[in-house]
């Protein structure tokens, strides 16, 4: 006991100087094991907002703002979990952190709650050539317009249970799942089943889930994704979310 005002200390500072200076790609890792650390400690997951604990340790996450941008909010797993190319994320049982940041939602909408439907959240993971951190972390906020607009010009060609390829200069492939939530729906399994050449090259793969409905009154999930290559054209989870989600 009379250890942890030290240990705490230790781990706030930590975490302030890197929320400053958030230049290495090992950061995030460093500012999330700071939010364990102190919710352990004195039961408040600061810096984060949010610290869920899970009896399969690789199910643990954290919610917070980004360091570098107040305003974007994600999902970091509290386990090393460098990325989405992570092969334990793909085998029986993974756990699903894209089930996990969409139930936690109102977590990254904040005060605008109330004026969000689920139907304009959306959730993106960047692959590792993209990324500036070596921790996975999941992006959290609405549909951006440029892709509410791409899900629109296509949506009679995406088709439900297959993946369609919406021949764009990104080389996006998408497809709707019928659903209420994720809990059922692990996107990251999705594309490495559905996409041709994404489990051999997960490394490389950017994920968009959107909740939508539609004109038939189907509640669900466009799910798009990319692998990217030469091709260096605008799609990252950046370019989809609006983390303030000014709808």
């Amino acid at each position: 006991m009379k250890h942890r005002p030290a240990v705490l200390s230790i781990s706030l500072v930590i975490a302030v100087i890197i929320m400053s200076s958030f230049a290495s790609r090992s950061a995030l890792g460093l500012v999330v094991r700071a939010c364990e650390i102190n919710s352990t400690l004195t039961g408040s997951p600061y810096p984060c907002l949010k610290v869920v604990q899970a009896q399969d340790p690789l199910s643990a996450y954290a919610i917070l703002r980004e360091p570098t941008d107040k305003e974007r909010t994600i999902l970091a797993p509290l386990d090393d979990v460098p990325g989405i190319e992570d092969p334990r994320l793909l085998v029986a049982g993974a756990p699903n952190y894209f089930d996990a940041a969409w139930r936690e939602r109102s977590a990254a909408i904040g005060l605008h709650a109330w004026k969000v439907s689920p139907q304009d959240f959306a959730l993106a993971i960047n692959p590792a050539s993209w990324r500036t951190q070596d921790r996975l972390h999941v992006h959290m906020g609405c549909e951006t317009p440029r892709f509410r607009a791409l899900l629109k010009t296509h949506a009679t060609e995406i088709g439900s249970g297959r993946f369609t390829n919406l021949r764009t200069k990104a080389g996006w492939w998408a497809t709707f799942h019928p659903a209420d939530d994720l809990s059922n729906l692990n996107p990251l399994k999705v594309v490495a089943d559905g996409v041709d050449g994404a489990r051999s090259n997960m490394k490389n793969v950017v994920v968009g889930v959107f909740g939508s409905t539609l004109s038939d009154g189907r509640h669900g999930f466009y799910i798009l994704a990319r692998i990217i290559g030469a091709n260096k054209s605008h799609g990252s989870a950046e370019d989809m979310i609006d983390p303030k989600c000014q709808l």
